[in-house]
């Protein structure tokens, strides 16, 4: 465990949430970085003697939310906007107004650059300090519309920007959006995450904003997700710029990135993979590179392990990240998830932590919408109908035994699954409605 000096009082207090916890028969594990805290929880801590079980371990990170210590990250931020035909009128003027709005909160310290794509991509803005807003917004007002959809020569244009000016002191970002297919170049959804992967990996993360019903809501998504950005589903062209301030917000308040958790389960313990999420352990390890956090942002991880031997270890975890509060400091945390054995049924059960079962079961809400998703794209509504109505179920029984945190999310998910319900067995189930689902699946998995 890496603690900073000088950190007694939070020392202390953790300490006490330590002892607290197990006051109530909760696990708790916490362990302190400079600016991430990790926290280690199993979704139960004592187990069966004598027989294979499944632990559920939240590995728990979250920011710290102090201001007072956060220095502003310069940005290195590309916006790509789709300039096709069919964003003629509103949602042409609200993407220019949102994009118009976001320079003016841009500094001089700050690199801004603009893509228009149509038939093919065009750079509007070369990458550049933000020194001459005048002469950047009239750029932006005098973008018109026509034309097809280039999407991934705007996106490798927007990105090839980023580099002009690319720092590991500066937060690389590109902005896309866009309201229709992607029509010309390379346009399919293992495409774009292909492309996604290799831009998070040379440290540039791509936050894709789809307008309307008619994109392709698999491709905006998994380019996100791909380099762990956010992805914004908007109906309505009024809340662009509100999105664009949201997105911008939260660059401007970064705390710490560049994280890397690496899981390590011992010999008795099988790795089953992460709920919601694709990464894969080799040799029982795997790791998950997240992009960023903001001021006081949690995000977590839901890790599936078997475990086949009496052995107290499940899994070790360690995180490392860049401390945008500490200059740009290399940092990191880390901790051992244990269990206890008995041979007593009652023990077994009481120790089961009703949060962590919670969470667990609104992330595998998020997975059941996809499989939703996939069996009505195949025609198959009542089996997708069906599917939403057995998690509905599954949601319900995890309801009373929630904390109340939790038991607000949980309504929100019935109410949503119900209404889904609802579409799919009255023939209702749309373009929008599918858009929605997705949406909420992928904020679900994401912690976002």
């Amino acid at each position: 465990m890496t603690t900073s000096g000088g950190h007694q009082a939070q020392w202390w207090h953790e300490k006490t949430l330590l002892a607290l916890g197990l006051a109530t028969g909760l696990a708790v594990s916490l362990f302190a970085g400079e600016t991430l805290h990790l926290n280690l929880v199993p979704d139960r801590d004592v187990l069966l003697k004598g027989r294979p079980q499944e632990v559920v371990v939240k590995i728990d990170l979250s920011a710290i939310a102090d201001r007072q210590k956060h220095r502003r990250t310069p940005l290195n931020l590309a916006v790509v906007l789709d300039k096709s035909g069919s964003m003629t009128g509103a949602k042409l003027e609200k993407a220019k107004q949102a994009a118009l709005q976001l320079v003016d909160r841009l500094t001089s310290k700050d690199v801004f650059s603009l893509v228009v794509y149509s038939d093919e991509a065009r750079v509007l803005v070369p990458a550049q300090k933000v020194e001459d807003r005048e002469a950047l917004k009239e750029k932006i007002a005098g973008i018109e519309a026509g034309g097809s959809t280039a999407l991934y020569a705007g996106v490798k244009t927007g990105a090839r920007q980023i580099q002009e000016y690319f720092s590991s002191k500066r937060i690389n970002r590109v902005i896309l959006l866009s309201d229709g297919l992607a029509n010309v170049g390379p346009s399919s959804t293992s495409d774009l995450r292909r492309l996604g992967h290799e831009l998070a990996e040379s440290g540039v993360s791509v936050t894709t904003i789809g307008v309307g019903d008619d994109y392709n809501e698999d491709l905006m998504a998994g380019l996100a997700e791909a380099s762990d950005a956010n992805y914004y589903y908007v109906q309505d062209t009024e809340r662009l710029p509100e999105i664009f301030a949201k997105e911008l917000g939260e660059m401007l308040t970064v705390a710490a990135r560049e994280i890397r958790i690496e899981i390590t389960c011992p010999d008795g313990v099988q790795p089953l993979g992460f709920i919601g999420r694709s990464e894969k352990f080799e040799n029982r390890k795997a790791s998950v590179n997240l992009s960023q956090f903001t001021l006081g942002q949690s995000r977590y991880l839901l890790l599936r392990c078997l475990v086949t031997r009496p052995e107290p270890e499940v899994a070790r975890v360690q995180v490392r990240y860049t401390d945008e509060l500490d200059n740009g400091s290399e940092q990191s945390a880390g901790g051992v998830v244990k269990v206890r054995f008995t041979d007593d049924p009652t023990a077994a059960d009481r120790s089961v932590n009703t949060a962590v079962n919670a969470e667990k079961v609104l992330v595998l809400t998020a997975v059941a919408k996809d499989e939703a998703i996939a069996q009505a794209d195949a025609g198959n509504y009542k089996q997708a109908a069906a599917t939403l109505a057995a998690q509905n179920r599954v949601l319900n029984e995890a309801y009373a035994a929630a904390p109340a945190a939790v038991q607000s999310q949980i309504r929100a998910e019935t109410n949503n699954l119900l209404d889904f319900d609802e579409q799919l067995v009255n023939g209702q189930y749309g373009a929008g409605s599918r858009k929605a689902l997705q949406s909420q699946s992928y904020n679900t998995r994401n912690s976002k």
